[in-house]
């Protein structure tokens, strides 16, 4: 029996730690507020080495719970090295966070933040962050529109290769990281990989450009994962606590505990068996030492305690003692699956949970059989039964198996006594009918896949037709369709129907509106991409000096017909795509008045970027900046899109300049 989470806090050994990381949200628990914050990205040689904090205990030390995430960019795959994260005190003494070198693919943590501490941290004023990545090694796919991807070699504005840089966060004099004997706090940053990256698909390059944001709220109302190996269940309490050990790899210096708190609804999945609440957590405790989880949940904004709506444990996690392959499943042959775009983590024959993890180009091949187990994300019972006919095409799963790489890298994993889990699927397409219970889409795309990627052959049932991309009909239940009208965008959440059981092709359970861009963050946990309305727009190598017709408190006028728009001129808001050169007035660009905000002015070669949380503030520095010197680059904005009035309703604005 594991020992209750109180008794392993009482001994906590503090030592350095080695995190994972993917992008760029990091939620530290901190107590600032508010206010602007600046940061700078520059060449750096390997940082020194790090420093660890003074002999903590939970009643000298603060607590740090830091999370990671993404904003949406144009890849499949972004993988390069997070080498260190420290954070300065205002005496300039640093306390190294990530002291060793993990490999982060960014694109993975699009819908989800990860948590990568809950580390102690001695109390203090610490006034900046500095964050080293290196590109030396780096794995960048770019999404062509085909599903397949291109590779691409990062380079910086002069097109020289890239290896380690160093960005830099100077937090706001007014708003420094109060950290506090035995309380917790938080902020956030975002690594946003659009407005970080300019793409050449001739010259097959990526120019980088990083674009370090600072809030001290997160922006997206995104799901949080925490990895790491069980210590302790406190069933009296309903939680246990992990060693904090994020994303694919294994540490042997092992990250700060955090406690996983659950409650009567929590599901569990456990060695490919289902539980739900009290029963999950009796079955957590009869594990060994060190079996590996992953739960998915909350941060309270107020006590920043992590809750679980839904936990994973051994063999049910990636590494957990089998080869695993993630990936949406574009064809369905019998009991022949094609997955396309998968991600593989080859278990490691030890006991350190240390797969890896790995993008696959093109399509891998999964072998099922009928004793292949399968459950559904959430599922909280045996009963009932799911098995491998609910799997198909549009299907997004984790399969588990014994899996192969052949001389061409071709992947294949045999499932045939493993298992596979169904994933809650994302479809995205325009409204064409509006039923009782029913609506009809033209289906643009499943989770990033195209859908003109997909064979939906053996889809549909006897009596029934062959799911049709064009006319693909969403079962939808009691949810109510009122928001939705022909011509819409929507983005419907679920589960593909089983294979040869169409029509319906898909059986949703949450439905979003797309058709203007939703400008809340609230609907739904699993609903974060494609969120909203997304501004792109760059100006040629030099820049313009006068991007703006007008800029004030209130509003920026961007200038349509400036000579200087580059390549990238569009506002998305499905399901239309905008030409902005092609608009009859100018757009004006205001700020959203409800929820965060993030408003951030980046440079080249070293230049501070500067994160505001109000407008008012961005826009004032913003029209010191632009002197008739300085030139604007490109800018990137998500938000909402009114066309009767030209308006962009943003809840963040990017914005690079020229040094």
């Amino acid at each position: 029996m594991l020992p209750s989470p109180r008794a392993i806090n009482a001994h906590v050994n503090l030592r350095r730690w080695l995190p994972a990381a993917a992008c760029a949200l990091l939620m530290a628990a901190l107590t600032a507020c508010g206010g602007g914050m600046s940061s700078s990205s520059s060449p750096t040689p390997a940082p020194a080495a790090p420093v660890a904090p003074a002999s903590c205990t939970a009643s000298s030390c603060g607590s740090t719970v830091m999370t990671i995430t993404d904003a949406a960019g144009d890849f499949l795959s972004y993988q390069v090295n997070l080498v260190s994260l420290q954070l300065t005190k205002a005496d300039g003494t640093k306390v190294e966070t990530l002291p060793a070198t993990t490999a982060v693919d960014f694109v993975q943590l699009i819908n989800l933040s990860e948590i990568l501490s809950a580390r102690q941290i001695p109390p203090g004023d610490y006034v900046a962050a500095q964050v080293t990545v290196d590109f030396t090694n780096a794995s960048i796919m770019v999404d062509d529109g085909t599903g397949t991807g291109v590779a691409v070699k990062p380079v910086d504005a002069a097109g020289a290769a890239l290896g380690q840089l160093q960005l830099m966060v100077q937090l706001d004099n007014k708003n420094h990281l109060q950290i506090s004997a035995a309380k917790t706090s938080r902020i956030a940053f975002d690594f946003n990989l659009l407005a970080s990256n300019m793409v050449d698909l001739t010259a097959k390059t990526v120019t980088v450009s990083p674009v370090l944001e600072g809030s001290v709220v997160a922006l997206d109302n995104k799901q949080i994962r925490v990895r790491g190996e069980i210590v302790s269940v406190d069933a009296a309490n309903t939680a246990y606590t992990v060693q904090v050990d994020p994303f694919h790899e294994h540490h042997d210096d092992k990250l700060s505990p955090l406690v996983v708190h659950t409650n009567d609804k929590t599901s569990f999945e456990i060695n490919g068996t289902p539980f739900v609440g009290a029963a999950g957590l009796t079955q957590l405790a009869t594990l060994s030492a060190a079996t590996l989880s992953v739960a998915f949940g909350t941060v309270d904004s107020t006590t920043r305690a992590f809750t679980a709506t839904n936990v994973l444990a051994g063999s049910s996690v990636e590494g957990g003692g089998l080869d695993h392959i993630s990936g949406t499943v574009i064809a369905r042959t019998g009991n022949t699956l094609t997955v396309h775009g998968a991600h593989m983590q080859d278990h490691d024959n030890g006991d350190d949970h240390d797969g890896g993890d790995n993008f696959v180009a093109g399509n891998s091949t999964i072998t099922l059989a009928a004793a292949t187990a399968v459950t559904e994300q959430g599922q909280t019972s045996a009963t009932p039964a799911h098995t491998i006919a609910e799997i198909s095409v549009g299907s997004l799963i984790d399969a588990f198996g014994a899996g192969s790489k052949d001389s061409s890298g071709k992947v294949t994993l045999d499932a045939t006594a493993g298992r596979v889990r169904l994933d809650f699927t994302q479809v995205q397409g325009v409204v064409s009918v509006v039923g009782t219970n029913l609506l009809t889409l033209n289906l643009n795309s499943i989770g990033r896949l195209p859908s003109s990627l997909f064979n939906f052959a053996g889809t549909g049932s006897a009596a029934g037709a062959v799911s049709d991309p064009t006319k693909y009909v969403l079962g939808t239940g009691s949810l109510s369709l009122s928001p939705f009208a022909v011509g819409g965008s929507l983005l419907g959440i679920g589960f593909v129907a089983p294979f040869g059981s169409a029509p319906p092709d898909f059986n949703a359970v949450t439905l979003a509106n797309r058709s203007q861009g939703d400008m809340d963050d609230n609907d739904d946990d699993n609903d974060n991409s494609g969120k909203g309305a997304q501004m792109d727009i760059n100006w040629s190598n030099s820049g313009t000096a006068a991007p703006f017709k007008a800029l004030d408190a209130k509003h920026l006028d961007l200038d349509v017909s400036n000579a200087a728009i580059g390549s990238h001129h569009r506002i998305q808001a499905d399901p239309k795509d905008i030409d902005i050169t092609a608009l009859a007035s100018d757009p004006s660009i205001v700020a959203a008045t409800s929820g965060n905000t993030q408003f951030a002015i980046t440079g080249q070669h070293g230049r501070a970027t500067d994160n505001f949380s109000t407008f008012a503030d961005f826009e004032a520095a913003l029209a010191m900046d632009l002197d008739g010197t300085t030139t604007a680059l490109r800018l990137t904005a998500d938000g909402q899109y009114d066309a009767a009035s030209n308006t962009f309703t943003a809840r963040r604005i990017t914005i690079l300049l020229s040094n």
